[in-house]
């Protein structure tokens, strides 16, 4: 018997570098190896601690049941608050849609603005899944080359689009780069969308994550205009380190959330119950605790950004949100290890370079679009990068 065909959208399917190398750290520390590990997408912190007690009194309750295939109405309005407080935009409950996870919510605003054969535009270096996301819905990938900033300008932006262009999927703040995009790029972005005809994803996840005075600046709050041609993407897993409880939100048009809540309504039913209402509390009374960790993760931001400043030949511009630096090692590539006569042709091999002799932990760049650089986390504590960055120091000085 010959062996099923798999659909070509799973057959090319690339699996999450992230998850990965993730994966990779797992099995080693159940070695007993020990690693320093900054590959980390998720905050190191617990949830409000309101959170989890209503998680708990909603299981007491017996309410892990079905809710409505756009979420709690309560979640919904709180959701629009949480936009708002983000955009800056007045958002009905109606003009929200609670996802099982943003990264889910992605996939449904994909397919909901995508034909088979639209492209859609991203800039990079960008999160790994953005490209698997727009095949899964049928459309194809095109990658917009940023300049040493990170940021897209208007005319990388034309350079990269056609007759088929339909979306532009901007992350801000940037997941790898730590890049916020200012306003007057924004306002630039947005014009040149609302003349063309691109609608907008904006995925806001990290908004809460700005530092050294950086602020966060929604596309769709520049330009108003945008709201009737994009989708606000936001949640609770990072800002809220609730990443295992899958919630999402989506912002946009009644129109199409309404229809977005009918595609959900196949797909999943209707979002976790419990998260929902551990979400809830979080919004509402889970500042505090939000706070904290923002404290711990600008020092953090800081302490990564001096050590790689002094680094020679590292090439880093000072992350200003989300919780990772994306170093580049352009000047190191074609050196030779002195101590293990591995040569460096990439930041992947930089990364598997210091998995094996340095146990620390990263991701390659290959990953996000930007082959000589590799991604690192700091949310893991001080101490763990102290260490980690000391490590990376020494193992640069005996690249020759």
């Amino acid at each position: 018997m010959s062996p099923v065909k798999l659909s070509a959208r799973v057959a090319t399917l690339q699996p999450s570098a992230t998850l990965a190398m993730v994966a990779r750290v797992k099995e080693l520390k159940a070695e007993g190896v020990e690693v320093l590990d900054l590959t980390a997408g998720e905050p190191d912190f617990g949830p409000p601690s309101c959170a989890e007690a209503a998680a708990k009194d909603a299981i007491n309750a017996g309410l892990g049941r079905y809710t409505a295939a756009a979420g709690l109405p309560e979640l919904r309005e709180a959701a629009a608050g949480l936009a708002k407080e983000t955009t800056g935009l007045n958002w009905s409950a109606d003009q929200l849609l609670v996802t099982t996870g943003a990264k889910l919510g992605i996939c449904q605003a994909l397919m909901a603005l995508v034909e088979n054969g639209d492209e859609v535009l991203f800039p990079v270096p960008c999160w790994t899944s953005y490209p698997e996301m727009v095949q899964l819905a049928g459309g194809v990938p095109v990658p917009v080359q940023c300049g040493e900033d990170h940021l897209p300008s208007v005319e990388d932006l034309a350079a990269a689009t056609s007759e088929r262009s339909k979306v532009l999927l901007i992350n801000t703040p940037c997941n790898p780069t730590g890049a916020v995009y200012p306003k007057a790029l924004l306002e630039e972005i947005g014009k040149w969308a609302l003349k063309n005809g691109i609608a907008i994803i904006s995925d806001e996840i990290y908004a809460a994550m700005t530092f050294g005075g950086a602020k966060h600046v929604s596309p769709i709050a520049v330009l108003p205009e945008l709201r009737e041609q994009s989708i606000w993407v936001g949640g609770m897993s990072k800002a809220f380190a609730m990443t295992g409880w899958r919630m999402g939100f989506l912002g946009g048009p009644s129109s199409i959330i309404t229809k977005l809540a009918g595609l959900q309504s196949q797909l999943a039913s209707s979002p976790p119950a419990i998260s929902q209402y551990a979400s809830i509390a979080a919004l509402r009374d889970g500042t505090e605790d939000c706070l904290k960790m923002h404290s711990a993760f600008e020092k953090r931001c800081d302490l990564v950004s001096k050590a790689l400043a002094t680094m020679p030949g590292v090439d880093c511009p000072q992350p200003q949100g989300a919780f990772y630096a994306f170093p580049g090692f352009g000047y190191f590539l074609g050196k030779t290890d002195s101590e293990t006569g591995k040569q460096i042709q990439s930041g992947d091999d930089l990364a598997e370079l210091l998995l094996e002799a340095d146990r620390i932990a990263v991701i390659g760049g290959s990953a996000f679009g930007k082959p000589d650089a590799i991604r690192l986390s700091f949310a893991t504590s001080e101490s763990v990068l102290q260490t980690a960055l000391e490590r990376l120091a020494a193992r640069l000085n005996k690249l020759s």
